[in-house]
């Protein structure tokens, strides 16, 4: 769940993004899991659920802690950046840097997913 006012528009890095809908201090805290908003599967649970939504998660979930995480919130259409705004410290996205409004908030994919950002790998 974000835990800051955002808001879509369009991205200079892929399709949509997040972008702050208030200054975000450099510490703060902008997302973290809450049960019942938020949703997990086991692999197992994720294998079975109908193609299509497997589909749409496989788009906008990502894996953490060895289950598939999907955030209702605009939380899943932060892109990935290497060099990312935010970073990932006990259960929480936190703001590396102070992020003004109407910067978009990006997520290094490598710190929670690996496997999903072997695409955005740069190959040496």
């Amino acid at each position: 769940m974000l835990l800051v006012k955002t808001y879509l528009d369009k991205s200079k890095i892929h399709g949509m993004g997040v972008f702050a809908g208030e200054p975000i201090r450099k510490g703060q805290k902008i997302w973290r899991f809450v049960e019942g908003y938020d949703r997990c599967w086991t692999p197992k649970q994720f294998a079975r659920l109908p193609k299509q939504a497997r589909d749409y998660l496989k788009d906008y979930a990502y894996r953490a802690d060895g289950e598939i995480l999907f955030t209702v919130d605009n939380d899943h259409y932060i892109n990935h950046s290497e060099q990312a705004n935010t970073f990932w410290k006990a259960g929480y996205s936190i703001a590396r840097v102070d992020i003004p409004k109407g910067v978009e908030i990006t997520n290094d994919y490598r710190e929670f997913d690996p496997g999903l950002c072997a695409g955005f790998l740069k190959k040496k």
